[in-house]
């Protein structure tokens, strides 16, 4: 964010002669900092009921974050209220799409429902139909499930087991009751602290030759594919954004650790003045290497959040390439008027918005090559979404643990040609194989294949 955030104020062009500035603040709770969020919508060091939105000037212009949907849905409604552009960069729940309830929430991450419907694909792509979705409880992970059992009907793909976990729950047991039921193919839809208890369960408990597949929270994590025994799990597929590169953006860390250890004085407000809050007197935590390697699936996403919010600024200050008029009157509410209309490139993406604020969609997908050491996530596949979708994957890239063929994950092995399928249990993906009667065919228009009588 900080890094946007110089850019744009050294650009000439983008908002020539005017700085943004931000408050910034850590939101550690989903309940405890409401005071914080508060601050930011006052006017004058008060909140005081509104007649007229057009009087209405709070703090702040725009608002970037937080992280996670359950957050993000705790303090929504106070900004979307008031139509304060909320540009989010890592909140996916798909309810936060519903603009009657959320009317100025914007995201630059695909929605839940486009990561359940890449999911879908993969699945469907390998021909498996006994899979596992495990989850966490929480906002991300009950969305994610809801999706899941939506969007797979009339799929023929059959959800075998399902759970939330807590950060307590047994997890041992949980992946016991999977390998009991021979599923191979496992969804790990939860957040990183979720996706690590579960795989690091797995290698406790011996659990082999399975199918992961990581849903974006936890696809790209930098820890998790060093695990001692990880690869005897099986095969791990994550699917998240597509990365891009930030020019500069290493040479702006290390400058950064640089001035950053100044230590604190009382020539702070002064400072911020003339840097718009760039200056950080407690930033020194961690080093300009572990800022550098830390997880990217995030960073374009935020990058593109502050890009955002400049842009539609850029529309409503009337800029040109020389000046903005600085005597505009700047609302929230117009803000959110120019952000839908947004069409920009940004480092080799287009930035553009649906209705429902939510971006195009460009997906790829990631095996976990654990064999190498470090471990790296090779690209196999790419998942795209704006004129029609469009979806592959290279085979030939994929090296799957049993060094052979596609692992299986189907609970039936499907009938030779002159039977047909008798249906067991609760699942349609579980049948018998009945031989055909004399002069009968089987009938593939049906959902579920029964013979025909026949006269001949």
């Amino acid at each position: 964010m900080r890094f946007a955030v110089e850019e744009i104020n050294n650009s000439t062009t983008l908002l020539p002669n005017v700085s943004l500035g931000y408050e910034i603040f850590d939101y550690c709770s989903n309940t405890k900092n409401l005071n914080s969020a508060l601050r930011f919508i006052l006017k004058n060091g008060s909140i005081k009921p509104k007649e007229k939105l057009n009087n209405y000037q709070p703090k702040v212009i725009g608002l970037t974050g937080p992280y996670g949907s359950t957050r993000t849905m705790t303090i929504a409604p106070l900004f979307t209220m008031d139509l304060i552009p909320m540009v989010n960069y890592g909140a996916s729940s798909y309810a936060l799409s519903n603009k009657l309830q959320y009317p100025s929430f914007v995201r630059t991450i695909p929605s839940n429902k486009d990561m359940i419907e890449m999911i879908i694909h993969i699945i469907r792509w390998f021909g498996w139909n006994w899979v596992a979705f495990i989850g966490s409880q929480d906002d991300y992970s009950s969305d994610g499930l809801k999706l899941f059992n939506k969007y797979i009907n009339n799929t023929g793909i059959c959800l075998a087991y399902q759970e939330g976990l807590s950060l307590n729950a047994n997890y041992s047991l949980t992946l016991k009751k999977i390998d009991m039921l021979n599923i191979n193919v496992i969804v790990v839809f939860a957040l990183t602290q979720y996706a690590s208890k579960i795989v690091k369960a797995a290698i406790a408990n011996n659990i082999q030759d399975k199918v992961w597949i990581a849903s974006q929270t936890w696809a790209m994590n930098q820890q998790l594919p060093r695990e001692p025994g990880i690869e005897k799990i099986g095969t791990v597929i994550g699917i998240t954004e597509r990365l891009l590169s930030l020019p500069g953006f290493n040479e702006f860390v290390y400058k950064a650790r640089g001035t950053s250890d100044a230590g604190h004085n009382d020539a702070e407000d002064e400072v911020k003045s003339k840097t718009c809050n760039q200056v950080c007197h407690y930033c020194s935590l961690l080093t300009a290497e572990e800022i550098i390697n830390e997880n990217p699936t995030f960073s374009f996403g935020i990058y593109a959040a502050i890009y955002t919010i400049a842009h539609a600024l850029h529309k409503v200050l009337q800029c040109d390439i020389n000046e903005c008029q600085k005597n505009t009157m700047t609302k929230s509410y117009m803000l959110l008027g120019e952000i839908k209309k947004l069409n920009f490139p940004l480092n080799g993406r287009q930035v553009k918005y649906d209705d429902n604020y939510d971006p195009a969609i460009s997906y790829k997908v990631v095996l976990w090559r654990t064999d190498v050491n470090p471990p790296q996530f090779e690209t196999v596949g790419t998942y795209e979404k704006h004129a029609e979708i469009t979806f592959t994957i290279n085979n030939s890239l994929l090296q799957w643990h049993n060094n052979v063929s596609v692992p299986f994950s189907n609970c039936s092995v499907e009938c030779k040609v002159g039977h047909s399928r008798q249906i067991e249990g609760f699942h349609g993906c579980c049948f018998t194989c009945r031989k055909c009667p004399p002069n009968s065919y089987v009938d593939f228009s049906r959902k579920y294949l029964r013979w025909q009588s026949m006269t001949i």
